[in-house]
């Protein structure tokens, strides 16, 4: 089975976590991505969520919580692992780049999101992050 490593970003208000839609998908994820050669997980995790929300996290904001692992969704023998980090913000929250949309989703909408983010939503509320 194909290994695939990426950061997400967990943004929560109230009883609500933000997701993101890409273009061309049926199916919500955490904001953030892959790796690209050389980067750290923080610097990934800054580089994704400037490109896909138009903000800047707060370098010394940036916390890590936890990893999950789950099934690549929409790719084929392939296992996602997802490391979790809080952070703060600068600038206001507009998707750009391949995003199609962003939207507050609580547990009871959770059946929305990819497996891997469904599993983090989880672990998010019911954390209170």
């Amino acid at each position: 089975m194909n290994q695939l490593i990426s950061v997400g970003w967990l943004y929560r208000k109230g009883n609500k976590l933000l997701c993101v839609k890409s273009k061309g998908k049926d199916k919500f994820f955490i904001p953030g991505g892959k790796l690209e050669v050389g980067e750290t997980y923080e610097e990934g995790l800054q580089r994704e969520i400037r490109e896909e929300l138009n903000i800047e996290l707060i370098p010394n904001s940036i916390q890590y919580l936890f990893s999950i692992t789950d099934i690549a969704y929409g790719l084929e023998n392939t296992q996602l692992t997802m490391f979790c980090y809080i952070a703060d913000f600068n600038g206001d929250i507009a998707p750009s780049s391949e995003i199609e949309t962003a939207k507050w989703f609580e547990l009871s909408q959770i059946h929305n999101c990819a497996p891997a983010a469904q599993k983090a939503m989880s672990y998010a509320l019911e954390l209170q992050v």
